[in-house]
């Protein structure tokens, strides 16, 4: 039987963003009642469920490099939640070096460790994953992998001790009266609420029947696990390989692999973030596993189509959306950022001072005036330089 109730926050998804909103919210929320609804809290079936879980702090952008650096410090704090095993970013050709050589300068600009090596040394950090024929890597000593379903536990069950609700239901309309918000329709019943946000990833744009372009735009990933194999006595950093647009880690008792190497394809998620296998992907790991050493005998045990949100910029989609009053956003937000981005907008909900510059690069009404088609266009051509990123001046 559905019923009524009232919520002063109402938060739609439970993926790692939206428990780590209800975590910092509930710290000190001055007695208000805040609602979690998602689809399935017990299964995390979304972006959070099945990504890799590795975390580069360093990007192009520096309002992402802060995100990911806020979010390293939060995973930190929570028991299994981050293991800092390091990265490597290994350059096949003189041109990659070059590269390399920008990444380190830029990096340690902004305050992160990063050391340029040879690829003998990448191998004795990594001699599963990194062959020492490669030309020279460089090596980030605070990076590491986060354990998304870790983390994501953790937030929600502090976050309930805190008087949280979590609600498992499916959310079908977000209701206002004109410009307003007044709640969420959910399976279960309306939910009446002044403030409402939109956490729910890959499925953001069939909530949003505003009048605003909202670009986050769901695309196929291939990811595989490779057979099981007895744990390691030492910890490998996780792999980037940028100009094969390949990345690989150490999961302890097997290796993952994904691979960018493909046609950009837009997906249209389901019921989970799992999408149908393209044959196209195959050609893709096989290209990708002759990049790992053939001592690691990487084969291919089970193989899934991972969707994910891409932007036309690379950047998440986080703040207040002013034509409809009480609505918030957090969309495009991936598990290296979700952290960082959930405590930029609890400043934002609790009415404290923000970065401008950051609030002006995650603005989600910054794609106002134009057309989906393009957008989404501009989304998928930044599929395969994933790592690069175009902040608005």
């Amino acid at each position: 039987m559905s019923t009524q109730q009232t919520s002063d926050i109402v938060i739609i998804g439970a993926g790692i963003f939206g428990s780590a909103l209800a975590y910092f919210l509930s710290s000190s929320n001055g007695g208000k009642k805040i609602t979690v609804v998602e689809r399935s809290i017990s299964q995390l079936t979304g972006s959070t469920g099945y990504a890799p879980g590795f975390v580069g702090q360093f990007n192009e952008s520096e309002v992402l490099t802060r995100l990911a650096i806020d979010s390293v410090r939060e995973y930190s704090k929570v028991p299994g939640g981050f293991d800092h095993v390091g990265g490597l970013e290994v350059a096949t050709s003189n041109a990659g070096v070059e590269n390399l050589k920008w990444r380190q300068e830029t990096a340690k600009a902004r305050g992160l460790k990063a050391e340029l090596i040879s690829a003998r040394r990448a191998a004795e950090i990594a001699p599963d994953l990194v062959k020492d024929e490669y030309v020279s890597a460089l090596h980030f000593p605070a990076d590491g992998t986060a354990n998304p379903a870790v983390v994501t536990a953790f937030f929600q069950s502090e976050a309930r001790d805190r008087g949280v609700q979590f609600l498992e239901a499916d959310v079908t309309e977000i209701r206002r009266d004109s410009d307003t918000v007044t709640g969420v329709m959910t399976s279960k019943g309306f939910i009446e609420a002044p403030t409402v946000v939109l956490a729910t990833g890959i499925w953001a744009k069939s909530l949003c029947d505003f009048d605003l372009p909202v670009p986050v735009i769901p695309v196929a990933h291939p990811y595989m696990y490779g057979e099981m194999h007895e744990p390691k006595t030492y910890k490998s950093p996780f792999v980037r390989y940028p100009e094969h647009h390949v990345y690989v880690r150490d999961h302890g008792t097997y290796f993952g692999l994904g691979s960018y190497d493909h046609m950009p394809r837009a997906a249209k998620p389901g019921d989970t973030a799992i999408g149908n296998w393209v044959d196209e992907f195959d050609t893709a790991l096989d290209r990708a596993m002759k990049l790992v050493p053939e001592k690691t005998n990487l084969r291919v045990r089970e193989k899934f189509n991972g969707i994910f949100s891409m932007t036309p910029d690379n950047m998440p989609l986080v703040g207040e959306v002013p034509e409809v009053k009480g609505l918030y956003m957090a969309a495009g937000v991936w598990v290296t950022h979700a952290a960082g981005s959930a405590r930029f907008l609890t400043s934002i909900l609790k009415d404290e001072e923000v970065d401008v510059a950051l609030q002006r690069a995650l603005d989600p009404t910054r794609f106002r005036g134009r057309d989906m088609e393009s957008l989404q266009r501009e989304s998928l051509n930044c599929y395969n330089s994933i790592y690069s990123t175009y902040e608005n001046s």
